[in-house]
């Protein structure tokens, strides 16, 4: 079994973003001078962020963009049915099957293994569909930011003239971010799968010993 279970992690990823779209409301300088962005910008020499000031400063937007980020996975997370749920649900129905009731009701309820299946795999898929997607983003996003990096002496941070476009990507804050979202959902990713193996093996040892 995994040390966290996938409806965890995504729990606690989802509670980590409000807390830094709050940092970034609030105190951008708690996030965009912590010791993990200066430490990640000097080993990769990225270059450092460009001043920003209350009027055009990006974290109001980023702040904006995580906290939809968080309640769109909660809300996803919320509407799936987990797996937990399903399991409560098959002490009930095995009975069910070995009774005498009519053939259409018994036809019917036949096919209630193979429902319970589908929607255990629809959890696990969705998420791993997501995790692969955002981790293959935060990826890119990360692999341009490198590649992208200059030398700390004309940097951003003490050149005059103000990125634009997607240059404006190309920050300590922005790289450290996507590179922790892309462990993040890597981990995610892999969770999900092993969740999804070992209750589709459940669910067939539960239907050999039915069927012995």
């Amino acid at each position: 079994m995994p040390l966290l279970s996938s409806k965890t992690l995504i729990q606690a990823h989802a509670v980590f973003l409000v807390v830094i779209a709050g940092y970034l409301l609030k105190n951008p300088a708690t996030i965009t001078d912590s010791d993990i962005v200066f430490m990640m910008g000097e080993a990769l020499r990225i270059d450092f962020p460009p001043s920003t000031n209350p009027t055009t400063s990006p974290y109001v937007i980023c702040s904006i963009l995580l906290f939809t980020a968080a309640a769109v996975d909660l809300v996803l997370l919320t509407s799936l049915p987990f797996h937990e749920a399903l399991n409560d649900a098959l002490p009930y129905i095995r009975p069910l099957r070995n009774s005498n009731l009519p053939a259409e009701d018994l036809q019917a309820l036949a096919r209630l293994p193979e429902y319970i299946t589908k929607s255990l795999t629809m959890y696990w898929n969705i998420w791993i569909a997501v995790s692969a997607v955002r981790f293959a983003l935060y990826g890119a996003l990360s692999f341009y930011i490198y590649q992208a990096r200059g030398n700390l002496v004309d940097s951003t941070y003490a050149s005059k003239a103000a990125p634009t476009g997607l240059a404006q990507l190309k920050t300590r804050v922005v790289f450290t971010f996507a590179f922790m979202e892309m462990m993040v959902w890597f981990w995610v990713f892999f969770t999900c799968r092993e969740e999804r193996q070992q209750r589709l093996s459940k669910m067939l040892e539960d239907a050999r010993e039915e069927a012995n």
